[in-house]
């Protein structure tokens, strides 16, 4: 006993060295299983454990645990009066959950203090109004389209922060979460500037990866598709990818085995997987990247459910016939898989390869099914008003897919001229549509508008305003009939375009950039009168590096390489040397 109490007062000791913010009493107080160790996802992984198989080299079937923040949902112990639970007993097994992952990274934090250590120091962590309002932009605004979180249990280890292990994954899903609400909210947008990303960027290392979790993967995830929204493509890219791995090695693309209970913790996997699914292809399709194959998949799409009142150990809960958090979701999978289509078989294609426009027409028709088949409160105009941007997001995307399809279609060798023509008629009628719905809705719902909202429509708003410029300037070549009623309609488009840009650059950084670019076009086409911006030009923002996610846009040779300069302000060097496949 005595050499029992001695080793008690010497971990006591280690540990109130190690952590000294660490009330010994409280974390002795926690269950049991809030240290997830023990109880770590038969998928998940650790370097550092001797004990288990590599979750990479070895899938068994069991996913009953391992979802982060599962701990919750773990039945509790009542409490005994034995002496294994004696507090010296209790400590020896919790103390593992108190110290840092190795050795190293003790020395390491030690010599240089924590910025995160700053960071709460400073007060921004301790005003409960600010961080609330920040939870709250993020829940209502970003993960309705992006449920990566599940908002209910998110909240509940909120309420209880102060008590989760310090070197816990949720710490950095915690900030990152944090600075996408304060960029929805419209504060200090660039990452350079927001401490809120910093404290995220600061939990994140090389460690992360030398274990298996889904918080990993939610945090890789998150901070991938922040940078994206900040100009960093391609280390958002890269991000992306680390997370698609590292979801492959837990095996979210594989579905229950028969006969196992359905509960939430499930459903959430599945979401999680196909959220991976369709950043991997968005991403992919944005900078001309190799997208992800399905045919490996096993899993299911995510049910429309309403989770909002369950656990994550609660039976799943019967399918609704309302907007949840899972229909945006459920929608861009559907979607992704089309996208990850038309890319390998359409635009990747190599430059002047020969091309069947049937298969085009095939595509174009898949993405009509897609349309058809979805629930009628993606058409209907009662819905609640949350559900507004997720919904105009999934639209956005397939008009964007669709224009890509025919405008890829149109660089091909076709084996008539007629079909050409068509390939550039229908490029150019789903460009204008674009514009149309977009700058619509902008008017319609301007509250609506907030900048992560107004990112995408930046985005699509500008492809499609690239197009019609290019067919603008060509359309002398039409017949005359055709030629001036396409014109005109063309013109009112992109002035339509031109008005919404410059209302969305307010605030919208990129908008202004896009603008810019707009405006070098219409100067490399002297005598053709494109429209010039509707307010003030703008000329004050030097040029930057070129964003590659346009460059399929500007195969052309007449394009001169300069007129994506300034097209973004990422300090991330592209090369805008077409990719081999154009």
């Amino acid at each position: 006993m005595d050499q029992i109490e001695g080793r008690y007062a010497r971990l006591t000791t280690l540990v109130q060295r190690l952590n000294p913010d660490i009330d010994i009493e409280d974390v002795l107080a926690l269950p049991s299983d809030a240290f997830r160790d023990k109880e770590r996802d038969a998928f998940e992984w650790s370097l550092d454990s001797s004990a288990g198989l590599d979750g990479m080299a070895s899938l068994p079937a069991s996913t009953e645990v391992g979802y982060p923040d599962k701990a919750e949902t773990a039945p509790k112990k009542q409490p005994d009066s034995s002496p294994g639970n004696s507090a010296n007993s209790t400590i020896l097994r919790t103390v593992p959950g108190l110290l840092f992952e190795n050795p190293g990274s003790i020395s390491s934090r030690e010599a240089s203090p924590s910025p995160t250590q700053d960071f709460w120091c400073s007060g921004h962590l301790t005003n409960t109004t600010i961080l609330d309002g920040l939870l709250d932009a993020y829940f209502t605004c970003y993960n309705p389209s992006y449920p990566v979180v599940h908002e209910r249990t998110f909240r509940q280890k909120y309420q209880d922060r102060h008590q989760i292990p310090p070197h816990s994954n949720w710490h950095a899903i915690f900030y990152v979460v944090l600075a996408i609400g304060n960029w929805i909210l419209g504060h200090s947008s660039a990452s350079k500037q927001c401490v809120y990303y910093h404290a995220a960027r600061s939990r994140m290392s090389l460690q992360m990866l030398e274990s298996g979790s889904l918080s990993t993967v939610q945090v890789f995830l998150l901070m991938g598709n922040y940078l994206l929204k900040q100009d960093r493509p391609n280390t958002g890219s890269n991000l992306i990818g680390i997370a698609y791995r590292m979801a492959l090695g837990l095996g979210l693309y594989r579905e229950l085995p028969p006969g196992k209970s359905e509960l939430l913790f499930h459903e959430r996997r599945r979401a999680l997987w196909w959220i991976v699914y369709c950043f991997d292809s968005a991403f992919s399709l944005t900078i001309g990247r190799s997208v992800m194959g399905s045919n490996f998949i096993e899993t299911r799409l995510p049910r429309n459910i309403d989770d909002s009142t369950c656990i994550l150990s609660s039976n799943l809960p019967p399918p609704t016939d309302h907007p949840t958090g899972y229909s945006a979701i459920i929608a861009q999978a559907q979607l992704a898989s089309i996208g990850n289509s038309i890319y390998t078989t359409v635009i990747s294609a190599p430059q002047g390869a020969v091309f069947d426009i049937k298969t085009t027409r095939s595509l174009d028709h898949q993405l009509e099914a897609w349309c058809l088949s979805l629930p009628l409160y993606f058409t209907a105009h009662d819905i609640p008003e949350w559900f507004r941007g997720p919904r105009a997001i999934v639209f956005w995307k397939e008009q964007n897919l669709r224009m890509m399809l025919w405008w890829g279609a149109r660089r091909l060798t076709c084996s008539l001229p007629a079909e050409i023509e068509d390939a550039r008629d229908m490029c150019n009628y789903v460009a204008i549509e674009t514009i149309q719905d977009i700058t619509t809705f902008c008017l319609e719902y301007p509250e609506c508008l907030h900048p992560g909202l107004g990112w995408y429509a930046t985005y699509f708003l500008f492809q499609a305003s690239v197009v019609l410029s290019f067919y603008s300037i060509h359309s002398n070549n039409l017949p005359n009939g055709l030629g001036m009623v396409d014109r005109e309609l063309w013109m009112i488009s992109l002035s339509r375009a031109r008005e919404c840009l410059t209302s969305l650059s307010r605030s919208v950084a990129s908008a202004k950039r896009y603008l810019r670019v707009l405006d070098q076009i219409r100067e490399l086409a002297p005598g053709v009168d494109i429209p010039e911006l509707s307010s003030e030009r703008m000329d004050t923002h030097p040029p930057f590096d070129a964003d590659p996610a346009l460059q399929i846009l500007f195969q052309d040779e007449w394009w001169n390489g300069n007129i994506l300069e300034g097209l973004t302000e990422s300090d991330e060097a592209f090369s805008m040397s077409p990719p081999a496949n154009y």
